[in-house]
């Protein structure tokens, strides 16, 4: 499992970048859940950094990736 607990999240069209907190939960398949503070943006991250599912109402266009800032 993976050990950071932050991770910025880039989208590349159009260009954004959203900060990523652990929760401390699991979601499925072994990943871990991250959320953005207003808790819009869910993400998936296995123990690889890769990003497994992203559950939101806003529009993200293309995430590229998820890197670790911690």
């Amino acid at each position: 499992m993976t050990t950071a607990k932050r991770y910025r999240l880039v989208a590349t069209d159009p260009y954004r970048e959203i900060l990523l907190t652990a929760t401390g939960a699991m979601g499925s398949t072994g990943t871990e859940v991250y959320v953005d503070d207003s808790g819009a943006v869910r993400v998936e991250i296995d123990g690889e950094g890769e990003i497994r599912t992203i559950t939101t109402a806003l529009d993200l266009g293309r995430p590229a990736l998820a890197e670790p800032t911690d």
